[in-house]
């Protein structure tokens, strides 16, 4: 790759952090170690040594009165060289401890230098709005000048003026600072320096550098920079660039990775920056510094910030053995990958290349994956690239391990031991905007891991993926159309989708074959079944079958890697290995259907149609009821559906609940609809918002069930969403909705008799919907009379016997209690429930008056 050195426009000139006196980034190391510094002549600093220390803290240089309380003290200054001098910036501090406030237009500075050529420093642009300085607070000054390139800080006298009218020129200076000839501006290795950007104090410290392989004698640079704002506001995009100065003097601009390009720290949080760069290996970066430049005004006028020593540079060891992991770090976690197995197919000269790859969390955090980047490179330099989106949307848990495919076609006969796999970083390109530079546009991606190609196995892998098998009784191509993990009981169902093609030109006979499942090189010797969606085992030329290979296994148990494989049962005592189809472990998450969609499942001539009618939830005492009425519309020409389904319900937190499901016998006929039930009890403390409806066809003695008996495990399992519909208490008793029912109270009428003894008579309607089949309804009626004195009594109707359907029916029955003895009128309230399994949810409720007509009429008194 070639070299990038485009220097951004404002290093056009060669830009250096200069150090003073002959004292550089350089004078902490034994290569500098001969080299002495002269002797600072600053009469608020004592120093200075037989032979001076190298400093980088003016903590030691005396504050300079103001008033009698209140002072100003250097704390910062730094240099840049450019090809027409040096441009110097320094920082006062000025704190007020009196009880007024300090007008700054009082004081200002000069600097001089000892041989007595003057200098007007200029406020940068962000601090000229700065006025005054508020009792017991204090406030930052940066200024900034430009000094001839022989001028050393040493050189220079910082001066502190104030208004004196009584003077000639109307100024009086306050004092000095003068920088020793032992200070350096370059912060040491692994060490914090305090800096300002942007108005918020930053702590800024390197923590780290790495060399990662390039290409055409060239090697990437990483650079790892930690920012702490530990201001009280927020610090937001500064203006800042970063460049990487050799020790010879090369300056490399440092472009930001695509999580480091925008910066938003909040008050008193941290955040680490990827600065990268591609620069020569003959480089070599031993004493090299870190520079830190902000550009200011509208002008952009760069503005020295620090200077860093970089540490001793690492090199990343990325290429790995066969069959050994290569571990990277992902926001501080490990992340362990493994090129885990490659299988190739020759075709004339070229071949189709298949690989697993195996990346697993080592850490004790949550890891979302990088969008890492795949290519295989032949030894003559050849890149072949690998399309994936596998790793697009990736998270990985404490322990949690993804498989994933990776394809490719390459030029050749098939040696892999002539190829690597690389995985490369994930490509970051940062547009060029006004505040960024052409070198900023620069795309880096360099290699986290390179790895050796393992033996490979002839045969085909994966989901879709067909592979030919040659035999005695034919050709057939086998491939695996679909893999779910359901929820049984207290294990898993492992359910394995094939279809088996006969590749040949002739018919052929299926063997007698076996289901076989292997985790993690296990074999599970447990319950496995083998089960054809159509009779018969001739296939024609062109012709396919589907089958389902079955297994449970524990639900607690995660796996690796997971072979399906199909045996041959030659004899009681020998099998043959037909075909194994190699899977990854971590199966994908069923399929759903989302809130008002609908799925078609089926062969085109047998299609049903399946969706979520709606879902109840019936309050309990201690646990709640879910209620969904599940609704399957047959699409076909003739009477037809599914079998009998299986259902579960899922909480968001991964909980199931085994529902109990209530299904027509009868198959719904053209265009007509069945119903079925699923219902489950969960606790209270279930949010049915998030909940879902895993359904799948019903399985038992190896067919699928039909008729009557209990399923033992299910396949072609769905995920529906069923957020609760929400059911208002209605004013009237009117138009009920009791699906498949409709029901109306036309008139109601409860008779005073003068006895304990309430007659009501009711006229009613009652419809339902002819055309949808719908198994046992188990819903119960609830008719209560609320009488005026808070009293209840309850009537228990069954829809469809004793609620006839029809127009104008009637109901009648009775209440007792000696209430209503001396009742003469008033009024009650009729509510209707709809009770489900003992547990009620109240659809309506209206109010009536007495009928008195029926009260013996009262004799008059005689005196």
């Amino acid at each position: 790759m070639e070299q990038k050195k485009v220097l951004v426009s404002f290093l056009a000139s060669a830009l250096i952090f200069s150090s003073t006196a002959g004292i550089t980034a350089a004078a902490n190391t034994a290569n500098n170690k001969n080299k002495t510094a002269t002797n600072s002549s600053s009469n608020t600093s004592s120093t200075t040594t037989s032979t001076n220390k190298v400093v980088h803290t003016l903590t030691n240089l005396s504050p300079v009165k103001l008033t009698a309380r209140s002072s100003v003290s250097l704390t910062d200054v730094n240099l840049l060289a450019q090809d027409d001098g040096k441009v110097v910036t320094y920082t006062l501090t000025y704190k007020n401890n009196d009880s007024k406030p300090m007008m700054m237009l009082d004081y200002w500075s000069k600097v001089k230098t000892k041989g007595g050529t003057l200098f007007s420093p200029k406020l940068i642009a962000k601090d000229q709005e700065k006025k005054t300085v508020a009792p017991g607070s204090s406030v930052e000054l940066t200024y900034t000048m430009k000094v001839g390139r022989e001028v050393k800080l040493s050189d220079l006298n910082f001066l502190i003026v104030k208004w004196d009218f009584s003077k000639p020129n109307y100024e009086s200076t306050l004092g000095k600072f003068n920088v020793p000839s032992s200070y350096s501006i370059t912060t040491p290795a692994g060490k914090t320096k305090t800096v300002r950007l942007s108005d918020s104090s930053v702590k800024v410290k390197v923590s780290g550098i790495k060399l990662f392989p390039g290409e055409d004698k060239n090697q990437y640079v990483k650079v790892g920079v930690n920012l702490n704002n530990i201001s009280y506001k927020l610090l937001e995009n500064p203006n800042i660039k970063w460049i990487l100065r050799t020790p010879s003097g090369s300056n490399y601009p440092l472009t930001p990775d695509k999580a480091s390009t925008s910066i938003s720290i909040q008050a008193q949080a941290n955040k680490t920056l990827s600065l990268m760069t591609s620069l020569p290996t003959s480089i070599k970066l031993q004493n090299s510094e870190l520079l830190l430049v902000e550009e200011q005004g509208e002008e952009k006028t760069a503005l020295p910030v620090g200077a860093f020593q970089l540490p001793e540079a690492s090199t990343s060891n990325v290429e790995t053995a066969v069959n050994q992991p290569n571990i990277i770090s992902v926001d501080g976690q490990p992340l362990s990958t493994l090129l885990e197995s490659a299988k190739i197919r020759v075709d004339d000269n070229e071949y189709d290349l298949n690989m697993q790859f195996v990346l697993k969390n080592e850490g004790k955090k949550a890891i979302k994956a990088p969008t890492y980047t795949f290519e295989v490179r032949n030894e003559d330099g050849t890149i072949y690239p690998i399309e994936t989106k596998a790793l697009d949307a990736l998270k990985l848990n404490p322990g949690d391990m993804k498989t994933i495919k990776l394809n490719t076609r390459l030029q050749g006969n098939g040696d892999t031991s002539q190829i690597k796999l690389y995985a490369m970083s994930p490509v970051d390109k940062n547009e060029g905007t006004e505040t960024t530079s052409p070198s900023s546009n620069f795309v880096f991606s360099y290699p986290v891991g390179i790895y050796a190609i393992p033996e490979y196995v002839s045969s085909e892998d994966g989901l879709a993926t067909e592979s030919v098998i040659k035999n005695s009784k034919g050709t057939f191509g086998v491939s695996l159309g679909s893999l779910q993990r359901l929820p049984w009981l207290d294990s898993d169902i492992v359910a394995a989708k094939v279809t088996i093609r006969n590749a040949g030109t002739k018919t052929v006979q299926l063997p007698e074959l076996e289901a076989m499942f292997t985790i993690d090189s296990a074999q599970i010797d447990g319950d496995k079944k083998l089960i054809y969606t159509q009779s018969g085992k001739l296939l024609g030329a062109g012709m396919t079958t589907e089958a389902y290979l079955l297994t449970k296994i524990p639900s607690e148990l995660r796996m690796g890697r997971l072979e399906v494989s199909l045996i041959e049962k030659i004899s009681e005592e020998e099998t043959n290995e037909w075909i194994t189809l190699n899977t990854s472990g971590l199966i994908k998450p069923l399929s759903y259907v989302e809130t008002g969609k609908t799925y078609i499942a089926g062969t085109a001539d047998k299609e049903t149609e399946m969706g979520v009618h709606r879902t109840i939830r019936y309050p309990g005492t201690s646990s709640d009821i879910v209620y969904t009425e599940f609704e399957m519309t047959n699409k076909s020409l003739r009477q037809s559906g599914l079998g009998k389904l299986v259902g579960y319900f899922k909480t968001s937190d991964g909980q199931y609940y085994r529902a109990t499901a209530k299904q027509a016998e009868r198959l719904p006929g053209p265009g007509q609809k069945s119903i079925v039930t699923f219902w489950a009890k969960v606790p209270k403390s279930v949010t049915f918002s998030d909940l879902r409806l895993i359904v799948g066809e019903g399985i038992t003695d190896s067919k699928f069930l039909t008729g009557e008996g209990d399923a033992t495990a299910y396949v072609n399992a769905l995920a529906f969403e069923v957020p609760p519909a929400s059911i208002n208490v209605q004013g009237s008793l009117t138009n009920l909705d009791l699906f498949p029912f409709s029901w109306t109270a036309n008139s109601v009428r409860a008779y005073l008799a003068g006895t304990s003894s309430v007659q009501i008579e009711m006229n009613y309607s009652l419809s339902r919907n002819a055309e949808i089949e719908m198994g046992e309804n188990e819903h119960k009626l609830i008719l209560t009379l609320t009488d005026q004195a808070g009293k209840t009594y309850e009537k228990e109707l069954t829809l469809g016997t004793d609620l006839k359907v029809g127009a104008n029916q009637t109901l009648s029955w009775s209440v007792e209690d000696s209430f209503f003895e001396k009742l003469r009128g008033g009024s009650y309230r009729l509510s209707v429930d709809d009770q489900f399994q003992g547990q009620r949810l109240r659809l309506a409720e209206q109010n009536y008056g007495y009928d008195v007509s029926k009260l013996p009429k009262e004799e008059p008194v005689i005196e």
